[in-house]
């Protein structure tokens, strides 16, 4: 490709972009969460290694500026298994980019929302990496919302039908940011093939303050967040439950790493209780980590991404917990790169025209600032 400069400004020649395009995402990663005998009895909730892949290959359309199709896999390869494929997911959705910053998605869902950890575990990423349904998402200066409904389980005559719906909305502006939390998880039907329907609801709101240098430095942010955070577990043939409890955190950013400390203050073992009902006992309908079931905790860890190249990330991810007198420790490695190859240049480029030349940033300067 060849690049012109004037004035400063490097110009890209023009070139009729194919709208067709294969694209591979993938990931390799361990998870490593380690639990003291006293916390997995106290908790109901074992400590486990998670080693593997996920691979996600796909064919991305472009039908216009605002519309997108992208239909592919999703393969979950666990590593050390006798079978190496776990599951394969089919992969089809719809983007429609109706205003700046908001985008409609049918089909698979973007499955990385910004829930609390009591109310969504970050492990689901690897355990549960597909959700498919309905979702609107937006990110702007002043306004962060995620808004989804998840399909999980269809209704048959032996097994009722299972479902989740999720909202968050971020308010922010000068530093301060105010958000409200629901997750609604439910197993029913209108043939209720089981002894009833099991509801888990769980919902919460929070605010907080980061301040950011203007002079740009080793210290990138510094700031706290606090949230309330309540659970309500209600299955047939059991006694309603429920919970609350407070989040706090301080944290700060220096030199790219995410550093940061919580406590946790709750009320008793029914935060994200671990009953089931009586057709699926020990199997829970909340996914929040369980850890909040604890009366008082307390976390601190540090996240550090580090850019190999244009496609390809590593991030760290280290904590270490406090519970019951106990010391226990997370950590979490992730390799993910994403290539992305433009198919039949020749064949679009005799059938859309060319777009016109357009200026880049100045030379020395992110691309978009």
């Amino acid at each position: 490709m060849c690049l012109l400069i004037f004035s400063g400004l490097a110009v890209r020649t023009a070139r009729a972009e194919s709208p067709l395009s294969f694209v591979l995402e993938n990931q390799t990663f361990i998870y490593n969460q380690e639990r003291a005998k006293e916390v997995d009895l106290t908790l109901q909730a074992e400590g486990f290694t998670l080693i593997g892949d996920l691979a996600k290959p796909f064919f991305r359309y472009k039908v216009s500026e605002a519309l997108r199709l992208e239909t592919g896999v999703l393969v979950n390869i666990p590593f050390g298994d006798e079978d190496q494929v776990e599951e394969v997911e089919p992969v089809i959705s719809l983007h429609y980019d109706f205003a700046e910053g908001w985008r409609f998605t049918a089909g698979t869902i973007d499955r990385n929302h910004a829930l609390h950890d009591a109310f969504f575990n970050d492990t689901l990423r690897y355990l549960d990496p597909v959700e498919q349904g309905f979702q609107f998402k937006g990110d702007t200066e002043h306004w962060r919302q995620d808004t989804w409904w998840n399909w999980e389980e269809r209704e048959t005559a032996t097994r009722r039908e299972k479902f989740s719906v999720g909202n968050y909305t971020q308010l922010k502006a000068g530093g301060f940011m105010a958000e409200g939390q629901l997750y609604w998880v439910h197993l029913g039907g209108q043939k209720n093939s089981g002894p009833g329907v099991f509801n888990n609801l769980s919902y919460g709101g929070g605010g907080g303050y980061t301040f950011r240098p203007e002079k740009k430095g080793w210290l990138e942010e510094i700031g706290f967040t606090v949230h309330y955070l309540k659970n309500i577990d209600d299955p047939p043939g059991l006694p309603r439950v429920e919970d609350d409890g407070m989040a706090y955190r301080g944290f700060f950013t220096v030199w790219g790493a995410y550093v940061y400390y919580q406590h946790w203050r709750g009320g008793s073992l029914d935060f994200n209780s671990p009953r089931g009902d009586v057709t699926r006992p020990g199997e829970p309908l909340a996914k929040g980590d369980p850890i909040f079931r604890a009366r008082i905790y307390d976390e601190v860890g540090a996240i550090k991404t580090w850019k190999l190249a244009e496609e390809v990330r590593v991030t760290l991810d280290v904590r270490g917990q406090f519970m019951l007198g106990r010391f226990q420790h997370i950590l979490a490695l992730n390799v993910t790169w994403r290539p992305e190859f433009p198919l039949f240049e020749e064949y679009f480029k005799t059938r859309t025209p060319p777009k016109p030349d357009t200026p880049e940033p100045p030379i020395g300067r992110p691309y978009g600032f």
